[in-house]
């Protein structure tokens, strides 16, 4: 597993060393290189990752089988392109940025800042609650997108709009949106609409905001919940929370509120970046750096 903490003249630059250092030194293997397309295949046959590359942001698409002669557009088995452009995705800025990078055999996540932006983002399985042969591709690709200046993503909190918010692979092989809200491009304020047809991360759902310290001022974490939707359609009669518990997030928690941006956590043994929402800095996460 790499941790790694850099500076980059660029997100340009970032990019290139994570596709040429940072994941190949983890056992990801090159699939498709390209100028515009990075494809790499998880350790152990797991999967394969898509990094598209253009317009100063980059796309993330997964796929649990992929044909190395043929372009992402062209794959079967992930998120499907009749929902383009809605991919998640997450800004590369121009200038320098900093940059938080985990990578092991399962995943890639991090935060990009740049100024006082934080593109977080999350590409690979997460912790499942079930077996290989239960939940073949228990996979996760989020990220922080935007479109025009406005906010379209802001995982892992709940996105405001359902352009390029997070997307999971079901124990069926079908995808599902977590977390989008297509009735507009401003962050939920209070709980996230079970109505809906899209799946969750809880407690990113609602009430994370009244998360504190503990009576010595130390903190509790709690690993983010990955939650489908039970609702397959708009019109049906099921709610949201009618849904599977499919996993946690790798690396990836429900903070105490009101810490300071980049500040540490310490939880038993065990550091934890504080991280805004980049669209709302007043709401942080847990970055769990080990």
């Amino acid at each position: 597993m790499t941790v790694a903490i850099s500076t980059y003249a660029s997100g340009a630059d970032w990019l290139t060393s994570l596709c040429t250092d940072l994941l190949p030194s983890n056992d990801w293997a090159v699939v498709r290189d390209t100028s515009s397309e990075k494809i790499f295949g998880l350790p152990g046959g797991a999967g394969f990752v898509a990094f598209v590359i253009g317009g100063g942001s980059v796309e993330i698409q997964a796929f649990p089988v992929f044909d190395p002669d043929q372009p992402v557009a062209a794959q079967a088995g992930g998120f499907t392109y009749a929902y383009s452009p809605f991919l998640p995705r997450f800004v590369l800025p121009i200038g320098e940025v900093k940059v938080w990078t985990l990578v092991n055999s399962r995943r890639l996540c991090g935060v990009i800042r740049s100024g006082s932006s934080y593109y977080s983002f999350y590409a690979g399985l997460i912790l499942p609650f079930g077996s290989n042969k239960v939940y073949p591709f228990p996979c996760f690709i989020g990220g922080s997108g935007e479109l025009g200046g406005s906010k379209q993503s802001a995982y892992p909190f709940m996105s405001g709009g359902n352009q390029y918010c997070p997307k999971v692979c079901l124990p069926g092989d079908d995808w599902q949106i977590v977390g989008g809200n297509s009735g507009g491009n401003s962050s939920f304020t209070n709980e996230f609409p079970y109505s809906y047809s899209y799946g969750f991360i809880h407690p990113f759902d609602g009430k994370f905001h009244r998360l504190r310290s503990k009576i010595d001022g130390g903190a509790v974490v709690y690993p983010a919940l990955v939650v489908s939707s039970g609702r397959t359609s708009d019109t049906d009669l099921l709610n949201a929370d009618d849904g599977m518990w499919l996993g946690y997030l790798d690396g990836v928690f429900a903070i105490p509120q009101g810490r300071a941006a980049e500040s540490i956590i310490a939880v038993d043994g065990l550091d934890y970046l504080v991280v805004p929402n980049v669209s709302k800095s007043t709401e942080t996460y847990g970055l769990r750096l080990s």
